[in-house]
């Protein structure tokens, strides 16, 4: 008896029948209602353990400093440039930049004060020819890292440009204008005394992989990162779960749930020849699916 008033229920809310007049319950306007408060409400509990139990849920990365090494000259290779090696004294630089951005809450090349990039790279030690400097942050993944560069002209003028020779990271988790957030910090250089390896500073554009090297694969190159990576800028602590990608996964999910609701909804009203006065479920389905592709486009990250 129980498990029939359930099943019951389960149909009343999901699909149209005589009990919610040919409509399922699920797509009336006080649900609708329902879900917005629902969203608004498990967004508010989230941030609100991230305050009192930031180790229970907070801004959760899988950014590997050996992926983004082996991923830079991955790029490199594809652009016909040689591959980076990493330097501690640039991994200190970048580290040390990072924890000035927290310290200070900047986001950009420049401190408040006025202190360049190579103030950083100097006061590790590292003498320079060349110099450069990438920043990212709020990303998940090491790849959207890389890529993000990779899409923005100057970023990929560094990434790929032929005076570099050697490159330190930092990946640093702090607060930023109020919010937890990761720093990503790569450093460039050429140490002065080197024999520069191009003759002019512009990037030729590449069609084709032009190097006459033999091609290293990406598990090689990853390898090789492996192996000379320093641990000194691994401050990434383990997460349990993630604000931005639990939220993102629940509302696509009831996205999904929705759109479910309404494909139903309308093979069972042409089935059974149901005449409505009104009903708009193509529509709403079309605006469901837009919205489901957007959820899914979101991605968090900037770069600078």
């Amino acid at each position: 008896m129980v498990l029939m008033k359930v099943i019951d229920s389960f149909l009343h809310f999901f699909t149209p029948r005589y009990t919610n007049n040919h409509r399922a319950t699920a797509l009336s306007l006080s649900s609708f209602s329902v879900y917005i408060a629902f969203l608004l409400v498990f967004q508010v509990g989230l941030n609100l353990i991230v305050k009192v139990s930031p180790e229970v849920l907070g801004y959760a990365t899988n950014i590997s400093l050996s992926d983004l090494l082996s991923m830079t000259n991955e790029k490199r290779l594809e652009n016909g440039v040689t591959t980076l090696q990493i330097n501690d004294q640039l991994s200190e630089a970048a580290k040390r930049k990072a924890e000035d951005m927290f310290t200070n809450q900047y986001w950009a090349h420049n401190s408040p004060n006025g202190r360049e990039p190579w103030g950083f790279i100097t006061t590790s030690g590292y003498q320079y020819l060349y110099a450069g400097e990438n920043l990212a942050r709020d990303f998940a993944e090491s790849k959207a890292v890389v890529e993000a560069w990779m899409n923005s002209s100057t970023h990929r003028e560094n990434l790929v440009n032929p005076k570099y020779k050697e490159v330190g990271f930092a990946v640093v988790n702090g607060e930023y204008g109020g919010y937890e957030t990761t720093l990503v910090v790569q450093m460039f250089g050429t140490k002065a005394g080197s024999p520069p390896s191009v003759a002019a500073p512009t990037i030729p554009k590449i069609t084709e992989k032009t190097t006459t090297a033999t091609p290293k694969s990406v598990e090689e190159i990853k390898q090789e990162s492996l192996q000379v990576l320093p641990a000194i800028v691994a401050n990434v602590p383990v997460r349990k779960a993630d604000v931005f990608g639990v939220t993102k996964t629940v509302s696509i999910a009831l996205a999904i749930m929705l759109i479910l609701v309404l494909a139903v909804d309308a093979f069972l009203v042409y089935e059974r020849k149901t005449v409505r006065i009104s009903g708009h479920n193509l529509a709403h389905l079309m605006i469901l699916f837009v919205l489901l592709v957007v959820l899914n486009l979101i991605s968090r990250g900037a770069v600078i």
